[in-house]
């Protein structure tokens, strides 16, 4: 018998494994797709490189990039200096050197769909075409269209999510473009990996018209930027996660005895579309509860670590996808250093959604200074009235914000010692 078994061989799913076999705890894998290019740019955000030392020894390709393009809805065009780099792998190496580091380590791998499972007793029974499996400790880490969290009768998120399409263009870049729409809420990406370019689109998902319309722009940028090569070019899409402040309380991602870590627990940036960060933080604090025995606690130190920010990313979502919003900051970020830094932090994953606000007002002075010296009347009338048109929306968000703080549902109560496990330095890997 296994102490766990992982449905998902991705980055979490391969992470946790890792982490458990370095521990000693006996771990089965299981992937039939494994390896496989997920759709996703594959940029790996500063902080996630520096928290987990793990990616820095992996024998894969990997580029390094210390520019980005905005281009914003009125095709505004900004660069920005990075001040930390924005790492790029190509997907399938990535999680292929992982699954391996964690065989390396003692982890069994099966290269089988899991086809069912069900709890006997203390254990589950794992079963797929090829045989049986017993395992203490079930964890899905199978996606946002997650087999393992239906069958475990917890909430499907297919109605809260984006949509991604995505597809490789024979060329090189040596930095990342994010473009802007008027009437899109999501961005299309342009990140170079080493050996070809990742352009993709992603947005809300509101059906197929989303869908349509996502593919015309892609295409229009593709023939724009890089005439001649929509010809030869494969699109595929996925869904991908919109972690939901609102809907989030009511999706349990664990119990006693199994769990949900990355994409399969929406742990995604609902701005950013950050997800690879989270898949390996939850995989970190899961391995953490399983060593110690407290797997019940696994979604409340989620909570502590990273769900603040994840729920503020949610909260801000409708007010930061406004055409008027974006363009704003485009407007400033031409003329004002303080934005541009706040727009490289947002590039490399290092913006705190819960303090950028006031590290915005404690900037304000400087960024009016830049406004009112630097910019032309054009700018100036530009931004005011975005100003003027945002600010009634700003007022709606921020009041939405204090209501759902003073009348949110509260934590479930734990006992004193549990309470002291939380907030432990120990109390994640």
């Amino acid at each position: 018998m296994y102490e766990v078994g992982i449905v998902g061989a991705g980055v979490g799913g391969s992470y946790l494994s890792c982490l458990l076999s370095k521990k000693g705890l006996d771990n089965i894998v299981f992937d039939f797709r494994a390896p496989h290019e997920k759709l996703c740019g594959g940029g790996v955000s500063y902080k996630t490189m520096v928290r987990f030392p793990i990616l820095n020894g992996l024998p894969c390709p990997r580029k390094t990039v210390w520019k980005s393009t905005i281009i914003s809805p009125k095709d505004r065009v900004v660069e920005v200096e990075l001040e930390k780099p924005l790492t790029i792998f190509n997907r399938r190496d990535l999680d292929y050197s992982l699954l391996k580091k964690a065989i390396e380590f003692g982890a069994h791998f099966r290269k089988e769909k899991v086809q069912s499972f069900t709890l006997e007793e203390d254990h589950w029974r794992i079963f797929t075409a090829d045989g049986g499996y017993r395992a203490r400790v079930l964890v899905g880490a199978d996606g946002v269209l997650s087999k393992t969290r239906m069958k475990l009768k917890a909430p499907s998120m297919r109605g809260d999510c984006f949509f991604a399409l995505e597809c490789f263009l024979d060329a090189q870049e040596d930095s990342v473009t994010y473009k802007f729409f008027p009437d899109l809420k999501g961005y299309l990406w342009a990140f170079p990996r080493v050996d070809s370019l990742a352009v993709g689109i992603a947005s809300r998902y509101y059906g197929r018209e989303t869908m349509n319309d996502m593919k015309g722009k892609l295409l229009h940028f593709i023939e724009r930027y890089y005439p001649g090569k929509t010809e030869r070019i494969s699109l595929r899409g996925a869904y991908i996660p919109f972690f939901s402040a609102k809907g989030i309380q009511g999706l349990s991602i664990c119990s006693k005895n199994w769990a949900l870590i990355g994409d399969a627990a929406a742990f995604v940036d609902a701005i950013a579309g950050e997800g690879i960060y989270y898949a390996f933080f939850s995989a970190d604090i899961l391995a953490s509860c399983i060593t110690e025995g407290r797997l019940a606690l696994y979604e409340q130190l989620c909570e502590k670590h990273f769900g603040k920010n994840l729920a503020r990313a949610s909260q801000g979502f409708d007010y930061f996808y406004q055409a008027g919003f974006i363009e704003t900051m485009a407007a400033l970020a031409e003329e004002s250093q303080s934005i541009r830094k706040i727009l490289s932090e947002m590039i490399v994953g290092n913006l705190d959604y819960v303090s950028w606000k006031s590290r915005l007002r404690r900037s304000f002075f400087k960024i009016l200074a830049d406004f009112m010296f630097n910019c032309d009347l054009a700018t100036k009338k530009e931004v005011i009235t975005n100003l003027v048109t945002l600010f009634p929306n700003y007022i709606k968000f921020y009041f939405n914000h204090k209501i759902s703080r003073l009348f949110g549902p509260q934590l479930k109560r734990r006992s004193k010692a549990e309470r002291l496990w939380i907030n432990s330095p120990q109390s994640w890997g």
